[in-house]
């Protein structure tokens, strides 16, 4: 059983927004603050959570209070901030890689390399404790996966250090290349650099809500409160319930995976070999293409990738930019893995490593193929001299 989260962002999203829900939630807003208490950049900071009225409806709003001044930061001072800190190992890993990807973002929109831009408001002390707050909350809440719907970007202008500029911002458009969102009707900034930062980096896209058993809401609200429609982002924490099982009686165990599927009908043969063995080497745990007839009456293939649930951000973005896929598919599921074991044999006087399970022992067949060239003898009947040795390994042990 997974614990979840799923955003709803049809207001928009920024990261004050989302940690007030995450509050809301259950997150010990006393833990957070002591935790940001360790950034040392953030020194004479306040950070508090009043519940207001956004259109009729209660949300809890964060107010925050920083000594800021005009400094620029580039990603090197922003990591170097955060590595300095007192926050936890995977705050700082996500926390940092947020930043990166807000540093690419603005990178292409200014035409600089990553490691040279200047983050101007998105590298100010509030989008620190935003970005690095999220870290720490969702580490409190104990989630092991975030989901966000599409969000609402807003329409309009807003203003910057680099003046006045048109709404989606150019860095939120970039954050969201590969995912949906939509205008809505606001003539606002609904989504924020940083807001759209969290969730391009640490959430699954979905069309809907995930099937999920809720136990708990929580309501973060924005700044402006519009009479026309509450201005809040929805966050529901759940868990993500499987069918009842009973284990097999081998030895073994059942683990969480996630299975991820795109469609894809303008690759290369070339390249649809190359995919699965860069996934698998890149951490998948299993990669396969389906032939399957897809839009537009085209012939193409879907690509199922399995992973581990901490993996789907970086197997996703991975995906993303080996085939150029607009979407990606999430669908959680278990397996029943059985135990097994691994040990070395010697054949032809070279070691050779074997997986061995309950039922079968096999050597490793890139092990096999490369006995085969360099002493010119036929896979099979390798094949058929190493069982001869796991059989008398095994005997005697």
């Amino acid at each position: 059983m997974a614990r979840v989260a799923w955003i709803n962002p049809t207001s928009g999203i920024s990261g004050d927004m989302c940690l007030a829900a995450m509050v809301d939630l259950g997150a010990d807003p006393l833990q957070i603050v002591e935790a940001l208490e360790t950034i040392e950049a953030l020194s004479g900071f306040s950070l508090e959570f009043h519940n207001v009225k956004r259109g009729g409806l209660r949300a809890l709003l964060a107010q925050v209070k920083l000594a800021e001044t005009s400094e620029h930061r580039g990603l090197g001072e922003i990591n170097s901030i955060i590595d300095e800190s007192g926050l936890t190992q995977s705050q700082k890993e996500l926390s940092k890689e947020i930043f990166f990807n807000l540093a690419q973002a603005e990178a292409k929109v200014h035409g600089v390399a990553p490691e040279r831009v200047e983050l101007h408001e998105v590298g100010s002390l509030d989008s620190i404790l935003d970005i690095c707050g999220f870290a720490i909350a969702k580490e409190l809440l104990g989630l092991d996966q975030v989901y966000v719907s599409p969000p609402a970007l807003g329409r309009g202008v807003t203003s910057g250090s680099h003046g006045v500029l048109s709404v989606p911002a150019p860095a939120v458009l970039q954050l969201l290349v590969g995912k949906e969102a939509y205008g809505g009707s606001s003539e606002f900034e609904l989504t924020t650099p940083t807001g759209a930062a969290i969730i391009a980096t640490a959430a699954i896209p979905c069309e809907e809500m995930p099937r999920m058993t809720i136990s708990g809401v929580g309501c973060g609200a924005g700044v402006k409160d519009p009479v026309d429609y509450p201005n809040v982002v929805q966050m529901v924490v759940g868990s993500l319930d499987f069918e009842e099982q009973e284990a097999p009686e081998l030895p073994g165990h059942f683990e969480q995976i996630l299975e991820l599927t795109t469609n894809l009908d303008d690759i290369s043969g070339e390249l649809s070999g190359y995919l699965i063995s860069a996934l698998i080497s890149r951490g998948a745990i299993d990669a396969f293409l389906t032939p399957a007839l897809v839009k537009k009456d085209r012939p193409g293939v879907v690509l199922t990738v399995v992973i581990r649930p901490s993996d789907v951000v970086r197997i996703s973005t991975e995906i993303f930019s080996l085939t150029g896929t607009l979407g990606i598919r999430s669908i959680a599921k278990q397996r029943y893995v059985l135990d097994r074991e691994f040990f070395e044999i010697n054949l032809l006087g070279e070691k050779v490593s074997v997986k061995a399970g309950p039922y079968r022992s096999k050597v490793e067949f890139s092990h096999l193929a490369s006995l085969s060239e360099k002493y010119n003898i036929p896979i099979l009947q390798l094949e058929a001299m190493a069982q001869v040795e796991i059989e008398k390994l095994m005997g005697a042990g």
